[in-house]
């Protein structure tokens, strides 16, 4: 799979795509930091950031793509396609982690990486998508949005 925009490629990411990838699922863990104290990054975030990514290649419930710009990575979206064994539909695809550099925002990108998962889940049954992201980010709030998405769970917390 790859779909020319321009500027960039989408495809689905590659071991070889780690490093890369790592840095941007970074920043997008850094960035959550800015909107709540409770999402501080550990010290030792990008051994577990790179692991988590290397993990995700050995799932077949996780896909991840990458907007590609001559070998730059400049786009992430991963995705995990769970169960939902009490509803109707009873697969859901869920955008676990969603990151554009900035230089690379406003430009469709982001919608373009939302978009071609869309049709792999459906190309697999998947009648369901969400997003899961700290409710302070009002960037992904209006992203979401703006793409027709609409809340469908809360999950409240108490620090102890």
């Amino acid at each position: 799979m790859a779909t020319e925009k321009g500027e960039y490629t989408i495809r689905h990411a590659k071991k070889e795509d780690i490093d890369q990838i790592s840095d941007l699922i970074l920043r997008l863990k850094k960035l959550n930091e800015e909107f709540d104290p409770l999402y501080t990054v550990r010290h030792e975030a990008p051994e577990i950031v790179r692991k988590y990514i290397s993990e995700s290649f050995d799932k077949e419930d996780v896909i991840m793509l990458v907007a590609d710009s001559l070998g730059k990575i400049v786009g992430v979206i991963r995705a995990e396609i769970r169960s939902r064994i009490f509803y109707d539909p009873l697969m859901s695809g869920v955008i676990t982690d969603l990151y554009v550099l900035p230089s690379y925002r406003r430009k469709g990108v982001g919608e373009t990486l939302v978009t071609s998962l869309i049709k792999i889940l459906r190309s697999r049954g998947i009648g369901l998508v969400s997003a899961e992201f700290p409710p302070m980010n009002k960037i992904a709030v209006e992203f979401y949005t703006n793409m027709g998405f609409k809340p469908l769970l809360y999950v409240f917390f108490k620090e102890i």
